[in-house]
């Protein structure tokens, strides 16, 4: 018994591929909507990636009594006041 019968075999005897009952057959009309969800799915985390990922980053901030995330501190030079000339 070659290894493909072998599979199909089983696949028939799982009842996954019964042609007659049509639980084997994956067309369109059947992954359509599945990949519709999907891409909704995607595009939900693309739009709000950002948003998304701040919130987990102060939940897990939160939750390990670390204090919340601050601006770095940036090097601003004082304004160098002009000398006028006299």
């Amino acid at each position: 018994m070659n290894s493909p019968f072998r599979l199909s075999r089983l696949l028939t005897l799982m009842g996954l591929s019964d042609p007659i009952n049509g639980r084997g057959y994956l067309g369109p009309e059947t992954l359509m909507p599945l990949a519709s969800v999907l891409a909704a799915i995607a595009g939900f985390f693309l739009m709000f990636w950002r948003v998304i990922v701040k919130f987990f980053k102060t939940t897990y901030r939160k939750m390990r009594g670390l204090p919340e995330e601050l601006p770095p501190d940036l090097d601003v030079e004082e304004p160098v006041e002009e000398q006028t000339e006299k």
